[in-house]
């Protein structure tokens, strides 16, 4: 083909053999584009469940005084409805569609780890299995998405329900995790040529910030819910404030993850819009630059904003003065978005196609969204609302509002792609106007009955004047929603039976999924075409007229990462936040003028000896690195059985203290000292315990004679990994042994 170039072998990263048919070929599948097909019918799958659990709620609430469901069955469905849409659906389904797009738009062939990528959504399905199986074993968790301590503490949710809504979470962090470092690597490892950072299209670049945020943030969850599993099974009291734990630390913790989580669900859906809007309005978007600054703006201050949330604790004047400034602040660079959306829909030649019509109505909705948000930055304001349905109103406007506007304008905008079928643009036109409808219905008017004084989290109400017509309004609304929903299945059942052909480019868009076969072949690409810009296919049909003229050929060619060494370098920083929220922890407990007996018996000349062991294996593991690199195979096996040696003195020298220490009657639950104390050291040892397996792994294969044939990634990246748990080791010795908590 005429001005195209062959892909070249240096991105080839996965050979795969002709796709297999059946349901077989999809369990086994490591396809980037069948996998994010398994996400998003994964998460449909659970938005379903989610809305009839929100259904249910509505017709509880649609009259004042009523007794359809028990105040406990009521808190089940709410905290189920939350979890579920948060993190089996918004999530899942932007996830998905990154899985599917972001190697077709940087003309990859796949994934940077395909195999990882499969697990990674195999989590999806086993955490909602298991956050629903609590139904059948005692009941569902019914504290909330937020899981409030200490009403999630045993004493007052005793039943298993929030067990598993901590196991179901953590699952669920873990695929989130290593997707994110996934799609990380895959757009700093597997550019096609041309394709510089600067020329990402907006939907890879935001997703690619995104995932940065996800490892950033998640790791302060799963710091909380692990606290909060050893308080529930170990009996230790964390977040119990009888037993001098903190219900405060957990607000801290959890929305230190749960503003960034806002974001995280938000900016894949800018990234769609940002796809969207230009093609419709045939405009390239209006300051790409500003597009993307602002985008790593916002994953920025996210985390300066959390304690907004928590205004009504009392945490003092300078406090709430300034998360109340950066609350107001992370406003700007979302506007930004807005202004820069808003002036490439003017004077375009605008095509008011389903997929454009769901990204104008995203403009309008997550607007009013974002304007309530920022009256909750104003102090006085947030202690009226902060606990009122003013709250559920702002908090759907910017979810459904905007995630989910957005992921329909994606769906109406890359479903010929996926499947080479149009979606019918007149059954499209019905979903879109009974979605907004029926979204405006059922939300808008909570603005005014939070206002009116009605709480959240309530299963019932009194019959106060204005407040029953407004919640039937808003039932009446969210079932207008659910038929929007039908309305959609049956778009996509009948499109996909007899919908109109595609072709491959049927919106004549610009990016390089459109460059790709509808649906596109299992190796993505035969030729690509040459990326002299960022409107690689304008460039191809305007060569008198690029996208970039004064490029002059193109950018100088940036340099590639290795994919491994991303991968392990990602991951060892999700890692590094997670130990300095157990480190916070641990410090708040103990570094106070309340002390907890125990720290007396650590014998920190003992654990030194074996700190000096675990110490000594980085050099060994080093000195095996330098052995493999000279390729003298017997000096590498020397020392790297060395290193496992040290490792595992280091762990039975553990294991020898946590003995004395339980002779001496000391246990996770004994008091605040104690839990923290097994918490972090038991963490790092479980990391240690990681390391030995994977040394384990390598020496097996060394045996095998797999590095003689120079193969080292695999020992270069456990190297990178080995190195971490001995820099953490040195802090976590530092602050316990050296230091030690005020006595």
């Amino acid at each position: 083909m005429k001005g195209t170039t062959s892909h070249p072998p240096s991105i080839e990263i996965f050979h795969a053999q002709k796709a297999g048919e059946g349901f077989f070929s999809w369990v086994a599948t490591v396809d980037h584009k069948r996998i994010g097909i398994l996400y998003l019918l994964t998460a449909f799958f659970f938005f379903g469940v989610g809305g009839l659990e929100a259904l249910v709620m509505r017709v509880q609430l649609a009259k004042p005084n009523n007794t359809l469901l028990s105040p406990d069955a009521y808190n089940q469905l709410f905290t189920m409805h939350g979890t579920t849409m948060i993190f089996l659906v918004v999530m899942p389904t932007l996830i998905g569609l990154a899985n599917y797009f972001v190697p077709l738009m940087i003309g990859a062939r796949d994934m940077a780890f395909p195999r990882l990528n499969a697990m990674s959504y195999w989590f999806l399905p086993f955490g909602g299995l298991l956050l629903h199986f609590s139904l059948l074993a005692g009941g569902a968790p019914s504290v909330g998405w937020f899981s409030y301590a200490p009403l999630s503490e045993t004493p007052f949710a005793p039943s298993p329900g929030v067990d598993y809504w901590i196991l179901a979470l953590f699952a669920l962090g873990i695929g989130s995790i290593s997707t994110s470092i996934n799609l990380i690597a895959t757009v700093l490892a597997l550019r096609a040529p041309g394709m510089s950072i600067r020329r990402l299209p907006l939907f890879a670049w935001m997703v690619f910030v995104n995932s940065f945020l996800l490892i950033m943030a998640l790791p302060a969850l799963n710091a909380a819910i692990i606290m909060l599993f050893i308080d529930r099974q170990l009996e230790a009291h964390f977040f119990l404030p009888s037993h001098g734990g903190s219900a405060i630390l957990w607000q801290h913790f959890f929305w230190t993850f749960g503003h960034p989580e806002v974001y995280i669900m938000v900016l894949p859906a800018f990234g769609i819009i940002s796809e969207v809007i230009p093609v419709f309005a045939r405009k390239p978007i209006f300051g790409y630059e500003f597009v993307a600054a602002s985008t790593v703006a916002i994953a920025i201050l996210s985390f300066g904003v959390w304690a907004h949330h928590m205004f009504a604790v009392g945490l003092g004047q300078p406090m709430d003065l300034f998360f109340a400034a950066s609350s107001m602040m992370i406003a700007v660079p979302t506007g930004v978005k807005i202004f820069n959306w808003s002036a490439t829909l003017w004077g375009g030649s605008i095509h008011l196609t389903t997929s454009m019509l769901f990204a104008v109505a995203f403009l309008l909705q997550f607007t009013l969204g974002g304007l309530s948000g920022v009256t909750f930055a104003v102090v006085p304001i947030d202690w009226q609302v902060t606990d009122t349905y003013y709250l559920v109103a702002h908090f759907h406007y910017v979810l459904f509002g905007g995630s989910f506007f957005g992921v329909f304008a994606g769906l109406y905008y890359w479903f010929p792609k996926m499947t080479g079928r149009l979606l019918s643009e007149s059954i499209g036109k019905v979903h879109f106007w009974l979605t907004v409808i029926g979204f405006n219905m059922a939300f808008f008017v909570q603005h005014f009955l939070g206002l009116m004084g009605m709480t959240r989290r309530v299963y019932t109400y009194p019959d106060y004047p204005g407040w029953g017509l407004l919640n039937m309004v808003s039932t009446i609304g969210a079932f207008i929603l659910g038929l929007s929903v039908l309305v959609l299945v049956w778009n996509m059942a009948v499109s996909l039976r007899r919908g109109t052909p595609a072709g491959d480019n049927p919106w004549n868009a610009w990016t390089l999924e459109w460059a790709a076969s509808s649906p596109p072949a299992e190796h993505n690409f035969d030729q690509l075409p040459p990326i002299q810009g960022r409107r690689p296919l304008w460039d191809l049909a305007h060569p008198e007229n690029p996208d970039e003229p004064e490029a002059s050929g193109g950018e100088p060619e940036s340099k590639r990462s290795d994919r491994n060494k991303t991968g392990m370098m990602c991951f060892i920083a999700s890692e590094a936040f997670f130990f300095i929220m157990l480190l916070i922890a641990y410090i708040f407990y103990n570094f106070s003028q309340h002390p907890n007996p125990g720290a007396q018996w650590l014998n920190p000349l003992k654990t030194g000896i074996f700190t000096f062991c675990l110490l000594a294996s980085s050099f060994t593991f080093w000195r095996a690195e330098k052995r493999l690199g000279a390729k003298d195979h017997t000096g590498f096996l020397v020392w790297l059985l060395a290193t496992l040696a040290l490792g595992g003195v280091f762990l039975v020298g553990q294991g020898m203290e946590y003995f004395e220490l339980f002779l001496k009657g000391l246990r996770a639950g004994t008091n605040l000292f104690s839990a923290s104390f097994f918490m972090v050291t038991g963490l790092h040892g479980l990391h240690v315990l990681v390391g030995l397996i994977w040394l384990l792994i390598v020496l097996g294969f060394a045996l095998a004679g797999d590095f003689k044939t120079g193969k080292t990634e695999s020992v270069k990246t456990m190297g990178f990994y080995w190195h971490f748990v001995d820099v953490v080791w040195i802090v976590v010795f530092t602050a316990i042994y050296l230091v030690g908590p005020v006595s």
